[in-house]
């Protein structure tokens, strides 16, 4: 039906076009098999037949539309349920251009169209990966060429007609302008098609099909045509249709883009190519000719302060740095080149490269192309924080100075040998014997400025040639057009300070740096001086007391220039910047700490919905509590409401918070002497983050067991259970690996070691987790390295929480206690650690002290473990390091109070303590109490009579 209504040219066209849209949305959503109700085939059927019906669309919007609704169904159905769609659209495209009795006017919109769908279909194919689908875009290239090489040079010969006929007043006629546009709109259309096609559809040399190779070379010649005319009307005529000259720029520019894929995708080919010369030539004279304009300024006498066409500009430049430095002209491993890459090789350094033109592209980039522009000051004024964004970015190729930048890089890289002594030499020269030359000022200013952006951006290459701090000395920062040279002096500072900069300089930098931080200097100069130190804090010969005398100046820019930025990404690289200060110079900050701190709320409340700015502000206080370690304590009223609104679940700023959060929470948990109220409080989001399953979970089990470590009654007496439950979901998923079960059982066996039994018995009980660890053990389904963990937290329980054991396992049916037991001990083996197999031997000591029948059937086998025990260490006490992995080893006094709390605990650790000859002689005696004598020495006579000689040997 939706069909229906857009054919229908009754109809209103804002209908159809409504219409259309739906249509083309629908096919989008529901034309596939796999979709959800997707299109019924008899209703493809009906609609196919008639996709190439409508192509005299005259109705701009809705011919749009309908060209889409075409290309996504040939995107669908080819070349599987329609392989003859490309032959379908070239007779279409065949028979209009043949067809005599179309008129001019109807022959160009059904042109227009039909070259628009085939663009699109191309375009969609060259998108793909798939080899069927690639190899079906290889068998359509021919074709296409055959049809459409054809019409392209025949609308090329007829827009030359016109031009002929037109050529001493083209920008004076308005007929000009519309017999020749719709020949260039033809010219665009076979052009972007074209040149995914000779990228993209032809694999190898030797399978160019008739006429690409001709296009592709006739291309060079048509595009500096099209660019000479582009530059003739704008420079001359001020009545050109914006519509003609957008046709014009793209065409010149689709140009480029075919240039510059091929040389992507095909780089040998494309230098081994006979035009290749020719072409590179021809974009290094524009890039030569529209030199002066880069550094030209709104003053200057003929007004034209701008490049004609810039994207042209970056075009070529592109070109020659892939041509500079490409993987694919080099020698392989073996330093061997082989046919391809030789001759590839020889036309580059023998025709392109030359050592003269690489002199003079070395000049001219230098002094004309890598400077800052008079473009680049107009923004420093009305918006420096975008531009220092921007120049952070990645995106160079976007920009003729940056990608001029990266040309010059590569270029002075892999010519180093040539270019690095010429180019020591000049920026080696000073700025009074610069300025006895007869150039104006303002050339002085931009030689100057190449100079300098030349040694910053090659000191890589530089650093056997140039002393910089010699040059530093020797350079004053003098002012110029808005505070060009401070801000590059800044600039030059973090690109050397990371390549050569001795450590007996550095303050000699931190002071300059510091001084054109200042509030009087221009805010891009600020902002560029606090990157700059930044590089050298973050450097690995940075040394924190020396940097100390000029910590307190530093604070004072940086707050400064927080009061003064707007845009989020400037506040986060200087919040960054702050965080990096925090955490090289450690104790040192802590007189300014309160300062610090004090920064928080104006910049969380400027952070309110950016995410990710607020992340920066969340690692900056992590730092500052890091730095103050015990000291810290006081700010926990503070910290809390922070830590709640990134971890709280419910709250949907969680997603990009809840990793910071956490580690905010856990450094202020490991540093914590007390808790107060307002980290009590956030107990209650515990449970919800241990069943929270992401890279996190380990880090909310630190937490649980920081907060045990500190206060375990107070912390059990209102969320005990909760957190118990939590924890007991995330030992009985089976889901998880062994480690995730290992750190689940790793906090109850903390919790348990830390909590008395009348604080935390009933929790355990209520939770089920006993029963639990207690069933995987008797079932045995899961490997021995997990069961480990089960039978480990068991007999945990049973040496801390012996009542409760006992009557757990009294309880239980002997059969159930029997399997139990004899696992129990059959797990011994798989320990490994010398204080869980003590661990486990005084679980088995307290297990015994029982009438269970079925936990005194395994006696026998726990008299040989316990020998293994005694024989092993005695009645000694072993400790072992058992301080949390996360905290540094030299961190000094930032995790002392954790780690002084853990070595308690490790030292009040039966496993530890407790002498297991004693411990067995009051099992023993306790279970023969239980059992009565005769009965005892029935148990007794199971076992066998070594052992037990051995056993009362060692006890005795």
């Amino acid at each position: 039906m939706l069909f229906d209504i857009f054919a229908d040219r009754a109809v209103p066209t804002q209908i159809r076009w409504m219409a259309t849209i739906t249509l083309k949305n629908g096919i989008d959503k529901y034309w596939k098999r796999s979709a959800l109700h997707p299109i019924k085939l008899p209703e493809k059927e009906l609609i196919r037949p008639r996709l190439l019906t409508m192509l005299d669309e005259d109705t701009p919007l809705v011919a749009l539309q309908y060209c889409l609704v075409v290309a996504k169904i040939a995107r669908w159905e080819f070349p599987r349920v329609w392989p003859s769609f490309a032959e379908d659209l070239l007779a279409q495209i065949q028979a209009i251009a043949t067809d005599p009795s179309l008129s001019a006017a109807r022959r160009g919109i059904m042109e227009n169209n039909v070259l628009y769908i085939m663009h699109l279909f191309v375009k969609s194919l060259s998108s793909r990966t798939l080899v069927l689908e690639r190899q079906s875009l290889r068998q359509i290239t021919p074709l296409v060429f055959a049809v459409l090489a054809p019409i392209y040079a025949e609308r090329i010969a007829q827009f030359h007609e016109v031009m002929l006929r037109n050529q001493n007043h083209i920008s004076d006629i308005a007929t000009f302008f519309a017999e020749s546009l719709p020949l260039l709109k033809t010219i665009r259309y076979c052009i972007k098609t074209l040149r995914r096609l000779w990228v993209f559809g032809i694999e190898k040399a030797e399978s160019i099909p008739a006429g690409a190779q001709e296009f592709y070379e006739a291309s060079i010649g048509h595009q500096a045509a099209f660019y000479d005319l582009f530059q003739k009307l704008t420079l001359e005529s001020s009545s050109i249709p914006d519509d003609y000259q957008v046709v014009l720029r793209k065409i010149v520019l689709l140009y480029g883009k075919m240039y510059i894929d091929f040389q992507k995708y095909h780089a040998v080919r494309f230098i081994t190519m006979p035009c290749a010369k020719q072409m590179l030539q021809w974009y290094w004279l524009q890039i030569a000719a529209e030199a002066p304009r880069m550094v030209a300024t709104p003053e200057d006498s003929d007004g034209a302060c701008e490049p004609i066409m810039e994207p042209l500009l970056i075009q070529g430049l592109e070109l020659y740095k892939n041509v500079v430095k490409n993987f694919f002209y080099t020698a392989d491993d073996n330093n061997q080149l082989d046919d391809e890459v030789k001759r590839c090789r020889q036309v580059i350094d023998g025709e392109i490269l030359t050592p003269d033109a690489i002199a003079k592209m070395a000049e001219l980039l230098m002094f004309y192309y890598i400077p800052l522009k008079p473009k680049d000051l107009e923004r420093w004024q009305d918006d420096p924080e975008g531009w220092m964004t921007d120049e952070e970015s990645d995106f160079w190729n976007f920009d003729v100075r940056r990608c001029a930048e990266h040309l010059f890089t590569d270029l002075v890289s892999q010519e180093r040998d040539r270019l690095a002594p010429e180019l020591a030499k000049l920026v080696m020269q000073t700025d009074e014997g610069a300025t006895n030359d007869s150039r104006s000022p303002i050339e002085q200013h931009f030689r100057r400025e190449g100079r300098y952006a030349a040694l910053g951006l090659c000191a890589n290459d530089l650093y056997d040639h140039v002393d910089f701090c010699k040059w530093l000395g020797q350079h004053r920062v003098e002012e110029s057009p808005m505070g060009v040279a401070k801000w590059r002096m800044a600039w030059l500072v973090g690109k050397w300070v990371v390549v050569k900069f001795p450590a007996d300089q550095r303050p000699h930098a931190y002071t300059l740096l510091l001084e054109l931080a200042q509030s009087d200097e221009l805010l891009v100069v600020r902002i560029e001086a606090l990157s700059s130190l930044m590089r050298c804090i973050d450097d690995w010969d940075f040394d924190p007391e020396q940097f100390a005398p000029f910590l307190k100046p530093a604070f004072e820019c940086i707050t400064n220039v927080l009061a003064k930025v707007d845009m989020p990404e400037t506040r986060m690289r200087v919040v960054n910047f702050l965080s990096s200060i925090v955490q090289r110079m450690q104790r040192e900050i802590v007189p300014y700490a309160e300062s610090i701190i004090s920064l928080i709320p104006p910049l969380w409340q400027s952070a309110a919905g950016e995410n990710m700015y607020q992340t920066t502000i969340l690692v900056l206080i992590t730092k500052v509590i890091e730095a103050l370690g015990a000291q810290s304590t006081s700010l926990q009223s503070f910290v809390a409401p922070l830590v709640r609104h990134s971890t709280d679940l419910t709250d949907p700023a969680h997603v990009y918070l809840i990793e910071d959060g956490i580690e905010l929470w856990l450094i202020l948990i490991r540093n914590a002497t007390a808790l107060d109220s307002s980290l009590m409080e956030l107990l209650q989001l515990l449970p919800g983050l241990l069943q929270y399953s992401t890279e996190t979970l380990r880090k909310v089990l630190k937490v649980v067991e920081g907060y045990v470590l500190i206060d375990a009654p107070g912390v059990f007496h209102n969320n005990g259970l909760a957190i118990v439950e939590a924890l007991h979901a995330l030992v009985s998923d089976t889901n998880l690996t062994v480690r995730a079960t290992a750190a689940g059982y790793n906090t109850l066996n903390m919790i348990v070691q830390c909590v008395p039994f009348e604080a935390g018995g009933k929790a355990i009980i209520d939770s089920n987790v006993l029963w639990t660890a207690f069933t995987f053990i008797v079932e045995k389904k899961e490997a021995e390295l997990a069961l480990v963990h089960h039978a480990g937290f068991l007999s945990r329980i049973a040496v801390h929480y012996p009542q409760l054991f006992r009557e757990f396992v009294l309880a239980q049916e002997a059969t159930l206690a029997s399997t139990f037991a004899k696992n129990w001990v059959d797990l011994f083996d798989d320990v490994g650690n010398v204080a869980q197999r003590r661990l486990f031997a005084l679980g088995f000591a307290v297990a015994i002290a029982t009438t269970n029948d079925g936990i005194l059937e395994a006696l026998p086998l726990m008299v040989p473990v316990w020998n293994e025990i005694m024989s092993d260490t005695g009645s000694s006490l072993v400790y072992f390091s058992d301080v949390d992995d996360d905290l540094p080893d030299d961190y000094g006094e930032v995790v002392v109070a954790e780690n002084k709390r853990r070595q308690l605990l490790l030292n009040a650790d039966p496993a530890h303590k407790f002498d297991i000859k004693h411990v067995l002689a009051d099992s023993m005696n306790e279970c023969e109490r239980l059992n009565g004598a005769d009965r005892f020495h029935a148990i007794v006579a199971r076992v066998d009579a070594a052992d037990f000689e051995d056993f009362k040997n060692q006890l005795s």
